[in-house]
Formats: C-alpha cells, structure tokens, sequence
C-alpha cells in the first residue's frame, strides 16, 4: 500500500510539474505583450493615477490582450488556498511548487525593477503586503477556547472554595456562641461551688469538733473501764459489760464521725476541681475558633473576587470568540468564491494528465532515497552521540579546571608554611652568626673573661641544635598540616593526569567525528551530492517521519492530559476529604460542648439541690431546738410536782407506791420524747438527700411525722 501511495504521489507531482511549466510558459508570453504594449505607450504621458487610458491606441492594442480583470487586492494568500485545497496527500507537491513559484517571482521581480515595467488595468500593491489568514484566526479562536475552559475551571473551583468557606464559617460561628454560652454557664457553675464548699467547710469544722467530743469521750470512758477494773465490788462484771457497750458506742460514733469528714472533704475536692484551668482553656479554644472565623470570612472575601474577575475575563473572552466565529464565517464565504473561480481557473489552463511516465526510473530513485534514508538515520545517531561525548567533555574539563584550582589552593598554603620555616631558619643563622662574631670578639679582646666566653658557647651549641632540628620549629598541628597538603597535592597530580588522559582521548574522538562529518562519507555531503528525484524522495520520507513523530507527540500529550487530569481527580478527593476532617471535627467540638453544657446545667441542679437542703437541715435544727427547750420546761414541771407529793405524802404506803408509779410514768414520758440530735447527727444525711427531682423531706413533713410519733 506504501509503494502504490508513494507511485501516485510521484505521477501527480509530475503532473502537476508539467502543468506548471504550462502556466509559467502562458505567463512569460502574457509579460512579453505587456511589455509590447508599454514600449508603444511610452509616448503618451504618464497618469498620477493607476486608472486605465482611454485612448485609441490603447483600444486597439487591448483587443489583441486577454481581457484583464479588475479587483480589489486578494484577502488571502494564494499559498494558503492552494495548500488548503490540496489536502495532506499532496503537501509534498505543493511544498515543491511553493519554492518554484517562488523562484519565478524573484525572477519577474527582478526583470521588473530592471525593466521598470508596470501592469496596465489592474491597481497598484503595496509590496510584502500581510494579508489576513485564517490560520492566524483559528489560532486565536483555539486559544481564547482553551482560556474560557481554563476560566470556567478556575470559577467553578472558586465557586467551590468559597462554599467550603461559607460552610466551615457557619460552623465556627455555632461553635463559637457554644462554647460562650459554656463559658457564661462554668462562671455560675463556680460561684454556686464556692457557696457549697463554704458550707461544706463549716459542716467540716463542726464534724471535727464533735470528732474531738467523741474522742474524749471515748478516752473517758477508758479510764473509769480501768477504774472499775482495779476495784474489788460485786457489781463489776456488770460494770464493765455496760461501760464496753458504751466504749463500743462511742468507737463505732467516732468512726462514722471521722468517715462523714472524709466524705465530706471528697465532695469539696470533686465540687472545686481546677474550674479557673478549665476556663482558661475554654478562652483559649475559644480565641483561635475567632481567629479562624476571621480567617474564612477573609478567604470568602478573597476568593469572591478572584469570581467576580474570572467571570469578567470570561464574558470578555466570550465577546471576542462571537466576534471572531462572525467574521470566520465570513471570510469562509469569501474563500469558498475564490476557490471555486481558482479551480474554474485551473481546469481551463491544466490539459489531460500525461501518463508517459518512467516507472524505472522511480522505482531505481526510490531504492537510492530508502538507502539514503537509512544512512541518514545512522548518521543522525551519530551526531546525537557526537553531542553526548562533546557535553561528557565538557563536564571533565570542568573537573579538571576544579582540580587544577584545588591544587594551587594546596601549594599556597604549602608555600606559606615553607616560607614560615625557612623564616625561622634565617632567624637562627643570624643568631648564630652574632654569637660567632661576639665569641671571636672576646677571644681577640680579652682572654681571661671565660665567664662570658662560657654563655656565648651555650647560646652557639642552643641555636645548632634548633638548626639541626628544623622540623621542631613549625607546631605539632602544621607539621601534620604540611604532610597532608603534600599527599593531597600528589593525589590531585595523580588525578589531573587521568583526566587530561581522559580529555585528550575524547579530544581525539571528537575530532574525528568532525573530519568524518567534513568527509566525502557526511551525510550533509551525501544530501549535496543527491539529484532532484532523490532530495524530494528524501524530503518526503523525513516528512512522513515528521508526522510519525507528531503523532508520537500528540500520543504522549494525550497520555499526559490523561495523568494530568487522574492528578487533578485525587487532588480533589483529597480537598473533599480535608474538608470532611474540618467539618467532622467542628462537628465532635459542637456535640462536646454540647455535652459540657448539659453537664454545668446538671451540676448547677445538684447544686441547688444541696442549697435546698442545707436550707431543709437549718429548719430541723429550728425544731430541734424547739423540743429540747420544751422538753428542758417539761422535766422542771415533773420535778416540783414529785417535790409536791413528796411533802404532802410522808407516811403512807400510797402514796410511796403512787410516787414509784409517777417515776415510771415519767421514765416513760422521757423514754417516748424525740432523743435530742447532735449537729452531727442534724448534719449527717446531707450528702444523701442529694435526688434529682425528690424534694419531698421536707421540715414540715419531718414535723408531722414526729407529732404522729408522739
């Protein structure tokens, strides 16, 4: 099928070569009566206008021209129209006639300015003029499409941030009045705490008093236990049971008393808690939810009018694509009229096809362009290789040069330490020096003095010593320093030398390369040296090469748009589910300080309860007191009534037995009267009338139940 579409291909460029040659032979002989007509018209003036003459010289001459059409300049390219119409199969061919036509126009071009001849009946054009093609606008109409897809993408992604915003500001605005409300509810919850733990400390101060009561009671009762011990009586046994159950009494009031106090302390300590943490932590949660709010409110208003500036964008952008589909359209018409006049054109001036055409000749140029086209590919390779050796070369010369730097960065400091040591050896010799001169001076002068002569031999054997040892004038950590700059200096050597080896021989390989190329072998050489069948062979398979890379190109943008848009996807899903985590967790912070606040209600109800009664327990001690004075009334009464009878009665037996009966009534009397209660005891059932709802322990229902005693 290739072979078949590369054969038509070859016989209509033929064809369309031979037609060519047709056209340009009608137009030499066009532009040679033209140039008849000039040379005749040159004695008659020239007009300011390009209008045509009238004259009959002109007539005369005009009906021996082909008839010439006037128009205005042409809208679009003849090029364009040409390619436009051909199609893809033949872009080959008309590449082929673009350059010959070319070539034709510079040489008309040139035998007008040396001819300086001018068309008559047509007017004037203005050189290299830019006609408008619809190429260019198509371009431009793509483009603008693709910015509104892209604008109507960022205003929906707009759109869709400034929802989540709306929403997570909805959220932190109920939060916010919650978590106030909680605020407002702990401050009350705390000054009724600090009320309750008031009374419960009064309540634990009187609890301690009657715990020291207690105690010494019991201590009392001990001692008269011990007391009635040592005794010797008949009544001992008997004694001592009952001063046990008291003991035994009294131990089990001081235990329950010390476990009311103990209680009593737990209740404070789980009332107080660490209510002023608390608040501060709930301010604390409560500034940054403000300061997201502010935050969100901010990001709405930012992304509002990010909206409002892509919409406007958009409906600018939409104007001119409206604007640019019109006049599209329009120059649609105009081309199709001018396609269709063109082909007319065509048809009158092309004759039949030529089918003599050398099959031969094709078949022998096209084994030579396929083998031309392999080598080319080789050499292609080539070149690409060449390029990766000549960027590898590149890069060691730039190691070398580091190299190079690091060295003489070593021999300086080399240098500097060397020139320290010599230095220090300078110093010596002139030392020793002047102690010579000063010893030969003393041995001339004055032998006798071997005091001085002695110093100056000391001073002598010292500084040839320090000569000796050289070595030891530098420091510990220089010396060290100077012996590893020499190593570093060697292995920098070492390495320079591999690397020049490395330069040189890819040096040589390059330029090898580069002979080859300059050589009879090159492929540019080989491209020179091919024919006109050859080139246009060659020309149009690197062409169908170009559009397989094309393809390839559009293959991968497509592979990509697909990533891009899979990206674009798990991004969103990603977005989606951050504002699934923001909206959840707003949400467990709703419902949790929802659940505080249930809870400080509760609390401020367990709270009043216990208000209520401690108010119920002051009551009872009003009535308490109210049955000890009436009781307190009620025994004087008794006690000068018996002093009464005794006085009357003395002797008879009556009136003995009547006094034993009214001292039994009176026990009695004693034994039904309500036993008085302790403040601990008045205060004892406080923490277990505390029922949420069950008010019904009332002091006036307590007093009914003690009269119905009675």
């Amino acid at each position: 099928m290739r072979a078949k579409r590369e054969m038509i291909l070859d016989r209509l460029q033929e064809q369309l070569k031979a037609k060519e040659d047709e056209l340009n032979r009608v137009r030499i002989a066009s532009d040679g009566l033209n140039y008849q007509i000039t040379t005749t018209k040159k004695s008659l003036p020239d007009r300011t206008k390009s209008a045509p003459h009238f004259g009959s010289v002109h007539r005369k001459e005009q009906s021996i021209q082909p008839r010439t059409i006037h128009s205005s300049p042409a809208v679009f390219d003849m090029d364009y129209v040409v390619e436009r119409f051909h199609g893809r199969s033949l872009a080959l061919a008309h590449s082929q006639e673009e350059i010959e036509e070319l070539d034709l126009r510079n040489s008309d071009e040139k035998l007008n300015d040396e001819r300086k001849f001018v068309r008559r009946g047509t007017y004037r054009l203005r050189k290299n003029r830019l006609t408008p093609s619809i190429f260019q606008q198509d371009e431009a109409l793509q483009t603008l499409t693709e910015s509104t897809i892209n604008k109507q993408r960022l205003i929906d992604e707009a759109t869709r941030k400034v929802r989540e915003a709306e929403s997570k500001a909805q959220d932190l605005s109920i939060n916010i009045q919650l978590k106030e409300q909680l605020i407002k509810s702990v401050y009350a919850s705390t000054k009724d705490v600090k009320e309750t733990n008031e009374q419960y400390e009064q309540h634990i101060k009187m609890l301690e008093k009657e715990v020291e009561k207690a105690k010494n009671e019991y201590h009392d009762l001990q001692k008269t236990m011990q007391q009635i011990a040592t005794k010797n009586t008949s009544e001992k046994s008997k004694l001592e049971s009952e001063y046990r159950k008291k003991c035994d009494m009294a131990k089990a009031r001081l235990e329950s008393l010390q476990q009311k106090e103990k209680q009593y302390r737990e209740v404070m300590n789980k009332l107080s808690g660490n209510s002023e943490k608390r608040i501060a932590d709930l301010q604390a949660a409560l500034f940054r939810m403000k300061q997201q709010y502010e935050t969100a409110q901010k990001r709405i208003r930012e992304e509002s009018e990010l909206k409002n500036k892509f919409e406007q964008d958009l409906l600018r952008e939409q104007q001119r694509i409206q604007e640019l589909t019109i006049q599209n359209e329009q120059q649609q018409k105009i081309l199709k009229l001018k396609t269709e006049g063109l082909v007319a054109a065509q048809r009158k001036l092309r004759g039949a096809p030529n089918g003599n055409l050398n099959d031969g000749t094709t078949t022998t140029t096209t084994m030579t362009t396929t083998a031309t086209t392999a080598n080319f590919e080789v050499e292609m390779e080539k070149l690409v290789s060449e390029r990766k050796e000549l960027e590898t070369l590149r890069d060691d010369i730039k190691k070398r040069e580091e190299l190079i730097q690091k060295r003489e960065f070593l021999l300086n400091e080399r240098t500097e330490l060397e020139t320290k040591k010599m230095r220090t050896s300078q110093v010596l010799n002139k030392s020793l020096k002047s102690v010579n001169e000063k010893l030969k001076n003393v041995d001339k002068q004055q032998p006798n003095h071997q005091m001085i002569r002695e110093q100056l031999l000391k001073q002598k054997r010292l500084f040839t010593e320090r000569l000796e040892q050289q070595d030891s004038v530098l420091t510990p950590t220089e010396e060290r320093r100077l012996i590893e700059i020499d190593e570093a200096i060697e292995a920098i050597d070492l390495a320079i030398d591999y690397q020049n080896n490395i330069i040189n021989k890819r040096e040589r390989d390059v330029q090898q390369s580069i002979r080859a190329s300059q050589g009879p072998d090159s492929p540019l050489f080989k491209i020179g040296q091919l024919n006109e069948n050859e080139s246009k062979e060659l020309c149009r398979k690197l062409f169908e090469k170009v559009i397989d890379l094309k393809e390839e190109d559009n293959k991968n943008r497509r592979e990509f748009d697909d990533i891009k848009s899979q990206l674009l996807e798990q991004t969103e899903t990603i977005t989606e589910l951050q504002s699934r985590i923001q909206s959840l967790t707003l949400d467990h912070d709703r419902r949790l300080t929802s659940i505080q606040q249930a809870h400080e209600e509760e609390k401020q109800l367990l709270l009043g309860q216990l208000q209520e009664s401690s108010n119920q327990i002051k009551d009872l001690e009003r009535d308490l007191y109210f049955y000890k004075h009436k009781t307190r009334e009620l025994r004087k009464s008794m006690a000068t009534s018996t002093t009464s009878v005794l006085d009357t009665s003395t002797s008879s037996t009556t009136g003995v037995t009547r006094r034993k009966e009214a001292n039994l009534n009176e026990d009695d009397f004693l034994t039904q009267l309500p036993t008085p209660r302790t403040a601990v005891q008045q205060h004892q059932p406080a923490p277990f009338l505390l029922k949420i709802g069950n008010r019904s322990n009332s002091a006036h229902q307590i007093q009914q139940d003690e009269i119905k005693k009675r």
